[in-house]
C-alpha cells in the first residue's frame, strides 16, 4: 500500500511540474489561436488526443471498487467551473489531485472551440445602462493607473503592508459598490506587461469610453428632433470601444465586459434607428489606442458644439413663440393697426434669420402664409424679412392649386364696379413672382382683355417702362409688398404716360384689388371716355 501511495504522490508531482511548464506555452498559444482559426483547429485536435492518452486515476485501496470519474463536460468555450472570460483575465488552472487527465484537461481548456452562442455574446444593453457603464469605465481607468503604480512599487521593493495593501483595499471596496464592476487589471491573475506605460494607454482608453458614454447619455435625454450630433457621438463611441479592445489585447487581456456592452449597444442602436456607423465596428478596422488623448479632446469639442446648438435651439423656440403671441394679438384685434405687434413680428423674423434659420424655413413660412399680405406698408422691412417674403412668394407661385382655391369666391360690389370701369381693357400689375391662379382670377373678375404681370423683383424701372407706355393699358397696379420698386419711381412713369396708378398693399384677391381700384382711381376712370382709358 505504501508503494501505491508513493507512486500516486510521484504522479501528482510530475503532473504539477508538467502543468507549470505548459502554462506559458499554453498562454502564448491561446493568444495566437484567437487570431488564427486554422491553428485553433489544430490545437483542439491535439488537446483531444492528449486527453485521450491520459491514464485513469489509481485507486487508494485495491479492495475497494474503483472510483467512478465523472464524464468530461461537452466541449465548449469554457469548462463548467469557469465563467465566460469577459473581464480581461483567465483564472489559474486547477491544482486538484483528481489525476493527470483532469489537470491536463483544465490546462488545455483554452485550446477548445469557442462557443459563439454564449449568453454574454447576446447580452442586450439599454440606454439606461450607459451611465453605469461610464461610471465603471472611470473606475477601471483608475484601476489601470493603480496597477501600474502597484507594479512599480513592487519592483522598487516598497513595503507591501503600508504602501500597497491599503490602496488595494480602497479601490476594491469602490469596485464592490458598483454592479458587475471587476477590476481585472488589479487581479493577481491579470496581465502584467513589462512596459508599464501600457497601463496608462489602457487607462486613457477607459477614460475615452467613459467620456463617450456620458456624451451619448446627454444626447439621448433630448427629443429626437433635438439630437444634434447624435451620429457623430455614435462614431466617436465606436472609436473609443475599438481602441479599448485593442489596448486590452495588446497587454494580453481578454474581452472587457464594458467594452463589449458598448459594442453591443452601438450595434443595437444602429440597427434600430437604421444608422450606419462607418468606422471601428469590425475587427479589421481597429482604432489606435495610442490616440486616446486626441479622442477625448474630440469628444469634448463635439460636446461643446452640442451645448451651443442646444442654447441656440432654445433661443429660437422662444423667438417663434414671441412671433406667435403677437400674431395672435393682431388676429384678435382685426380692424386695428397694431403697429407695435407687427414691429415685434418683423423683429422676431429678422432675429431668427440672423440666428441661422433659413428664409425658406417651413415653420416660419407657415406662420406668415395667411398674414404676410397684411403687413402695414408704413413699416420698414429688414433685409432678412424681405428674404423670407421672397421665399414665401416663390412658394405661393409654385405650389399646386388646391380645390378650395378654385371655388368661385363671393364677389363684392367693388368688384362689379371695377369690372364696369376696366371691362375689355388691359391692366399692368407690377408685383412679385407671377401667380397664375391669381392672374386668372383677376382677369375673369374684371373681364379684362389682358393682365400683364411684371415680376418687379429683379427688373429695373426702365425695363417695365414699355409696359406702362402701351396705349391699351388702362391702369397700373403696384403690389408694394412684393415688388422692390418704390412708389415714387413707378408713379413717375405713370404720370409721364398719363396712366392711373393703384398702390396695392395687400393680397391679390379680386375683392382686395377691386377695393383699392375703386377707392384710388375709380373717380378718375369714370370721368374718362373709353377711348381715353
Amino acid at each position: 500500500m505504501r508503494e501505491n501511495t508513493i507512486d500516486s504522490d510521484a504522479i501528482v508531482t510530475k503532473t504539477a511540474n508538467l502543468l507549470n511548464a505548459l502554462k506559458p506555452i499554453v498562454h502564448h498559444l491561446q493568444q495566437e489561436a484567437l487570431q488564427n482559426e486554422e491553428l485553433r483547429n489544430q490545437l483542439r485536435t491535439l488537446g483531444e488526443a492528449l486527453v485521450a492518452l491520459a491514464p485513469e486515476p489509481i485507486p487508494a485501496q485495491p479492495a475497494a471498487p474503483p472510483e467512478k470519474i465523472p464524464e468530461p463536460a461537452p466541449i465548449t468555450g469554457v469548462p463548467d467551473v469557469v465563467k465566460p472570460h469577459t473581464n480581461g483575465y483567465s483564472p489559474t488552472p486547477s491544482t486538484s489531485t483528481n489525476g493527470t487527465a483532469t489537470g491536463l484537461r483544465e490546462a488545455l481548456r483554452v485550446l477548445r472551440p469557442i462557443d459563439q452562442t454564449s449568453s454574454w455574446r447576446t447580452v442586450l444593453v439599454s440606454d439606461d445602462d450607459l451611465p453605469l457603464i461610464a461610471e465603471r469605465c472611470h473606475l477601471k481607468a483608475e484601476g489601470a493607473r493603480w496597477a501600474a503604480r502597484r507594479q512599480q512599487l513592487l519592483r522598487d521593493g516598497s513595503d507591501y503592508d503600508s504602501e500597497i495593501e491599503p490602496n488595494d483595499r480602497e479601490i476594491i471596496a469602490r469596485a464592490k459598490m458598483l454592479p458587475e464592476c471587476f477590476l481585472w487589471m488589479c487581479h493577481r491573475d491579470g496581465p502584467t506587461p513589462d512596459d508599464l506605460t501600457e497601463y496608462e494607454t489602457l487607462a486613457g482608453c477607459f477614460e475615452a469610453a467613459a467620456t463617450a458614454m456620458h456624451l451619448l447619455n446627454t444626447v439621448l435625454t433630448h427629443s429626437d428632433e433635438e439630437r444634434y450630433g447624435f451620429i457623430d457621438s455614435l462614431e466617436l463611441a465606436a472609436e473609443a470601444q475599438s481602441a479599448l479592445r485593442i489596448a486590452i489585447a495588446d497587454m494580453g487581456g481578454n474581452t472587457d465586459s464594458d467594452q463589449y456592452k458598448i459594442f453591443q449597444w452601438l450595434k443595437q442602436t444602429g440597427a434600430e434607428q437604421q444608422i450606419l456607423i462607418r468606422r471601428h465596428m469590425r475587427k479589421d478596422d481597429p482604432a489606435d489606442p495610442s490616440q486616446w488623448a486626441s479622442l477625448i479632446e474630440r469628444i469634448h469639442e463635439l460636446e461643446e458644439r452640442i451645448e451651443s446648438n442646444r442654447g441656440r435651439a432654445k433661443r429660437q423656440r422662444s423667438t417663434f413663440n414671441k412671433i406667435r403671441y403677437h400674431l395672435k394679438l393682431i388676429d384678435q384685434n382685426r380692424g386695428q393697426e397694431r403697429r407695435y405687434d407687427w414691429q415685434k413680428v418683423l423683429d422676431g423674423i429678422d432675429e431668427l434669420v440672423n440666428d441661422g434659420i433659413p428664409p425658406s424655413n417651413r415653420d416660419l413660412r407657415d406662420l406668415l402664409l395667411s398674414v404676410a399680405e397684411e403687413i402695414p406698408e408704413t413699416l420698414d422691412l429688414p433685409k432678412n424679412v424681405e428674404l423670407v417674403l421672397r421665399e414665401l412668394e416663390q412658394f405661393l407661385a409654385s405650389r399646386p392649386v388646391m380645390q378650395e382655391e378654385t371655388a368661385t369666391p363671393v364677389l363684392t360690389e367693388d368688384v362689379q364696379r371695377a369690372a364696369e370701369l376696366l371691362r375689355g381693357r388691359t391692366v399692368v400689375l407690377i408685383g412679385g413672382i407671377k401667380r397664375p391662379l391669381a392672374a386668372e382670377s383677376l382677369t375673369q373678375a374684371f373681364d379684362l382683355k389682358e393682365l400683364v404681370w411684371v415680376e418687379g423683383r429683379d427688373q429695373t424701372y426702365a425695363e417695365f417702362e414699355p409696359y406702362v407706355a402701351r396705349p391699351d393699358v388702362a391702369a397700373v397696379i403696384l403690389a408694394i409688398r412684393w415688388s422692390r420698386h418704390g412708389f415714387g419711381e413707378v408713379k413717375e412713369f405713370c404720370e409721364k404716360y398719363d396712366k392711373p396708378l393703384v398702390r396695392l398693399p395687400g393680397g391679390y384677391s379680386p375683392n382686395q384689388v377691386a377695393l383699392h381700384i375703386v377707392n384710388q382711381i375709380g373717380e378718375r376712370l369714370s370721368n374718362r371716355t373709353p377711348e381715353l382709358i
